[in-house]
């Protein structure tokens, strides 16, 4: 959900229409976990070579590359199942199954597809004044085609989180403000890129010292 704030920052969307379109995505997606029942689980240092080969085998997909040693898998509960033997038998040491009620960033959610993207015909997207990274193809999103086809794509396909992260450390970022309670992401980025500095705003204490620092002493 990131990129649509990412995207009323830039002013390709509103506010109140980013609102809108994530609403009506949450909907879809829950539906779709209703139709083709699903779940997700978190494999924690495991060779992701091994892990490509493991979901293969067992019919389920890489839905999220967070960061080294950090994926998510997402397919139906009994391929899940069958995915976590065999990551055990193959030496896998952590897997941790997520409470959510379907099988997202996977071709599970493929059956709500048309009906978000018909959804979108009643937003107008505009060019971003300022660079957003797609979480798809972790390469910048530079006019409003690219950007609707980012929103629907990402239901189906692969969160890559990490690759998102090193094109921004590649290109000069050096400091990332997660906003928002917790600290998850700022987490996963600095096991992605270790000097990054890292910023929370989670509450309007950390707004009014962000806007108004406190002078060097």
């Amino acid at each position: 959900l990131g990129e649509y704030t990412a995207l009323a920052a830039a002013d390709v969307l509103d506010v109140g229409d980013v609102l809108r379109l994530v609403r009506e995505r949450g909907r879809l997606m829950y539906e779709a976990g209703l139709r083709r029942p699903g779940s997700m689980m978190a494999v924690i240092a495991f060779n992701r070579t091994h892990l490509q080969q493991v979901c293969a085998q067992a019919g389920v997909e890489i839905s999220n590359i967070n960061a080294p040693g950090q994926i998510v898998i997402s397919g139906a509960i009994d391929k899940l199942d069958k995915a976590a033997e065999l990551a055990r038998a193959s030496g896998a040491r952590r897997l941790i199954p997520l409470n959510v009620s379907g099988a997202f960033h996977s071709t599970l959610m493929e059956p709500v597809m048309d009906e978000f993207n018909a959804f979108m015909d009643s937003f107008t997207f505009r060019a971003p004044r300022i660079p957003v990274v797609s979480n798809v193809t972790a390469q910048p999103l530079t006019d409003e085609r690219s950007i609707r086809e980012e929103l629907l794509s990402q239901l189906r396909r692969c969160i890559q989180w990490q690759a998102s992260v090193e094109y921004m450390s590649r290109n000069g970022i050096t400091t990332y403000y997660e906003i928002g309670p917790g600290t998850v992401l700022s987490g996963l980025i600095k096991r992605i890129s270790p000097d990054a500095v890292t910023i929370n705003i989670s509450g309007t204490d950390d707004i009014d010292a962000l806007m108004n620092p406190t002078p060097a002493q």
